[in-house]
């Protein structure tokens, strides 16, 4: 029996092996579901008919629903040691559900087309009895809080709430993808455009405009709501992003740091004194490093406070000031500090006047942290964390290898150390000791239907400095050292170059 998830051969090519094995005549005489029943015996894949019993209603909820309507698989039971058993009729739709990966050990079973719609029916039949009454309903109060719950279910990142004449179009956006999730009857969309608008603060009107708000869904969770609406010729478009703020939970290391640098921004935490600046352009991971260095600061003994351009998590114990309009970045700043605080994080600073009150503070003994895209504005930093992504390579069970090309190598020297790379790899474990540079291999996007490009997701980079220089990796050298552990491809990091 072969093993799925594994390096040698995809679901694909070893079902287009078997069926040509199986030979013209199989496919002529044998219908679809005796076809799939026959490679699950050839490939010792089990083979399955669900009925309601055998179906657990926690297990179904590991898989989001729309992504399991879309595909054609369904979870339907959790085996011991983080076993997830997924009914599907073709294993290429694995490679769909690799995001479970680092949680569960999938275990494939091949079922018959029957059986996997009576699954679909008994999952819908399940959200139903969750959520269908409420949602349905256009007079239910909570009809708003039934909708997040139901979104929270499937996974969802963010809603996109669209008006059509047949009612509203709710969609979910899953694991990076846009999925169909269902369409509200017109009343109750109207019932939860309307409620949206009220509590997030965003006016009617023929102009695009913004509000927030926070939920509280009595579980231990809250969310912060980031609603935005355009008008459409059918009325409105809502698009709501949703940040958990319980499962926030970024550290340094999710965001990239390592070895040497890690530990001096650790340092930096732990001293909680002096100024450190994170340095990037737009997108380049600013906002995200900044809370997450404040989460790790923010314990009930440290009085923080932050100055932003928008507030985009509502921390607790935070005084949170967002500026624009009539109240200034330098005056926010000035007012912040007259309360004392311990920490104080400026997510944006742009202008010379800004920078100047902030390394004072500094050099008083308040410990600040400042995002900003101009390093020069900032020379007197303590602490200095450049920040860039590049585009994560997608997860395929047969990426291509190869070596680092000379044109590769020479776009690259001028900028990066490879004998460093080389060292930092070794010295954190990621190769043998004995491994040449000459024998790195690097890693190709692997195209696939979902991933078109080969890439899901974005990878950060760093460089750490001190006022003595660079801690540990160049930014570049990062971008190598990640490039070799076939986290991303040498091409995304030659654009950083």
């Amino acid at each position: 029996m072969r093993t799925w998830g594994g390096e040698q051969e995809t679901s694909r090519d070893i079902i287009e092996g078997m069926e040509r094995s199986i030979g013209w005549l199989g496919r002529e005489t044998l219908s679809d579901d005796e076809r799939r029943h026959a490679l699950a015996h050839s490939l010792g894949v089990p083979f399955v008919q669900l009925g309601r019993d055998d179906i657990s209603v926690e297990a179904l909820a590991v898989i989001p629903e729309p992504l399991s309507r879309e595909h054609n698989v369904v979870a339907f039971a959790l085996d011991g040691d983080a076993g997830l058993e997924v009914a599907l009729l073709d294993l290429a739709q694995l490679e769909h559900l690799e995001f479970l990966r680092p949680r569960y050990k999938l275990l494939p079973r091949l079922t018959s087309r029957e059986s996997l719609t009576r699954a679909l029916i008994r999952y819908q039949q399940h959200l139903r009895d969750l959520y269908g009454k409420k949602l349905e309903d256009p007079r239910s109060p909570n009809l708003l809080d039934t909708l997040l719950r139901h979104a929270l279910h499937s996974r969802a990142t963010d809603l996109h709430l669209q008006s059509e004449q047949s009612g509203l179009l709710v969609r979910y956006r899953i694991n990076g993808s846009l999925k169909n999730a269902m369409t509200l009857p017109p009343a109750a969309g109207a019932n939860v455009i309307a409620k949206l608008r009220t509590l997030a603060g965003v006016p009617t009107g023929s102009v695009p405009r913004e509000g927030r708000l926070r939920v509280d869904l009595g579980n231990g969770e809250d969310l912060s709501l980031l609603v935005s609406s355009v008008p459409t010729v059918a009325g409105e478009k809502l698009v709501v992003r949703i940040a958990r703020e319980r499962a926030r939970g970024f550290t340094l290391e999710s965001l990239g740091l390592h070895g040497e640098a890690l530990e001096r921004v650790h340092h930096a935490l732990l001293k909680r004194r002096g100024l450190v600046a994170v340095v990037g352009a737009p997108g380049a991971g600013k906002a995200t490093t900044l809370y997450t260095l404040l989460d790790l600061l923010n314990v009930p003994e440290v009085s923080i406070a932050t100055v932003e351009t928008e507030v985009k998590h509502v921390l607790p114990r935070v005084a949170q000031t967002e500026v624009g309009g009539t109240l200034g970045a330098s005056a926010a700043l000035r007012a912040a500090l007259k309360q004392d605080p311990d920490v104080v994080m400026i997510n944006t600073v742009t202008d010379r006047e800004v920078a100047q009150v902030a390394a004072a503070a500094a050099k008083r003994g308040v410990f600040v942290l400042v995002g900003t895209e101009d390093a020069a504005l900032l020379p007197d930093a303590d602490l200095t964390i450049k920040v860039a992504t590049v585009r994560k390579l997608g997860r395929k069970q047969i990426p291509e290898h190869h070596k680092l090309t000379r044109a590769q190598g020479e776009e690259l020297e001028s900028s990066a150390n490879f004998a460093a790379v080389l060292a930092t790899l070794k010295e954190e474990g990621k190769i043998k000791k004995n491994t040449l540079w000459k024998d790195i291999q690097f890693v190709k996007p692997v195209k696939s239907s979902d991933q078109p490009d080969g890439y899901g997701g974005l990878l950060g980079v760093q460089e750490v400095a001190t006022k003595d220089g660079t801690v540990g990796l160049t930014m570049i050298e990062d971008g190598v050292f990640k490039a070799a552990q076939g986290l991303t491809s040498i091409e995304e990091v030659i654009k950083l170059a």
